[in-house]
């Protein structure tokens, strides 16, 4: 059976200098499988994410992504860095969505979604021309290639961004906290993108302070605390019946 879109972390720590930022952190997504991050603002929620991606690297753990191990190879009991080339290819099969839409200013909606698949993937520009209108038309921004990211609302940028991650076909993807910059007008545009890619299947792991999204969609849920894995479980248990004194005092204060 494949491992595509699966995600394991045992016993995961992260540090910068001397503050833990993640502390044994245990987590497991299934192929398919939606699972959201909630927790309070600095508890390494967003970091757990980065090191998912490699945009930051573990200090010691296991991280698989994919079926493999991701970022790092083990020999002789001893873990070594990959090199630059494997772990862009491995990211390359990850999609990750920020808090700010991070597109290029300077480039079309329709350019920044065939960004990657040109420079990175090589395809042609015929090809990833055709790839980009189709998945605007996804996230419902058809016809609006030809217009920049000053052009667009927060919500139509975020939507670009989206569809930017997509357009490299990955097995997994990232979002972190991708509806917090919006007008509250605009969350509900970005948030039935992300129920559709829920029907279709994607792989989504995703931090959000989105309860009624994360009750909806997701099937479990992790909350965390100062670096650590408080309490998991199945998203609508938890919501409704936190067995951890730590996580139903954060949410009697958020829903």
């Amino acid at each position: 059976m494949s491992a595509d879109g699966t995600i394991v972390a045992r016993k995961l720590c992260k540090s910068f200098g001397h503050h833990r930022v993640l502390k044994d952190i245990d987590l497991t997504v299934a192929a398919g499988e939606i699972s959201c991050i909630i927790g309070p603002s600095g508890s390494g929620k967003s970091t757990l994410l980065r090191c998912i991606n490699g945009l930051e690297t573990i200090d010691r753990g296991v991280l698989r992504v994919n079926g493999e191990d991701f970022g790092h190879v083990e020999h002789e009991n001893a873990y070594h860095a990959v090199t630059p080339q494997r772990l862009a290819h491995q990211r390359t099969r990850i999609g990750m969505v920020f808090q700010q839409f991070n597109l290029f200013p300077n480039m079309t909606a329709e350019a920044n979604v065939m960004s990657g698949p040109v420079l990175v993937k090589k395809v042609a520009r015929k090809a990833a021309r055709e790839q980009a209108a189709e998945l605007l038309a996804r996230v419902g921004l058809a016809g609006c290639g030809h217009k920049f990211p000053a052009q667009l609302s927060g919500g139509q940028q975020q939507r670009v961004a989206i569809a930017r991650a997509l357009a490299m076909d990955p097995s997994i993807m990232l979002f972190d906290e991708p509806t917090s910059a919006l007008d509250p007008e605009r969350v509900g545009e970005v948030l039935a993108v992300m129920r559709d890619l829920a029907d279709l299947g994607m792989t989504m792991l995703v931090v959000t302070h989105e309860m009624g999204f994360a009750r909806e969609v997701a099937k479990d849920i992790l909350f965390m605390d100062d670096g650590v894995a408080v309490e998991r479980g199945d998203a609508r248990e938890v919501l409704a019946n936190p067995a951890e004194p730590r996580t139903r005092e954060f949410l009697e204060r958020v829903l």
